[in-house]
């Protein structure tokens, strides 16, 4: 099996003008947030927040809220995100 540092995440997120890492995720996760971003394109960070908070429409997934979390800490929130 192969060794990997402490803090390696499968996917690693980045925001413009930062050459370090914001956060990282699963694939899982991942491939969760591109979904949610398909079906609601429009959407900014921040509104995807409040969207997947919203227990009524999708299950709790802590990491991809901790993911947007992440961008909204950085300043990013009002921004529409370009996941594929």
């Amino acid at each position: 099996m192969p060794k990997f540092p402490r803090n390696h995440k499968d996917v690693e997120y980045y925001v413009a003008g930062r050459k370090k890492r914001i956060t990282g995720s699963t694939v899982a996760t991942n491939d969760f947030l591109v979904i949610i971003h398909e079906e609601n394109p429009t959407l900014t960070i921040r509104q995807l927040r409040e969207l997947i908070g919203d227990r009524t429409k999708y299950l709790h997934n802590s990491e991809a809220e901790e993911v947007l979390e992440a961008y909204i800490n950085a300043g990013h929130g009002d921004h529409i995100p370009t996941w594929k």
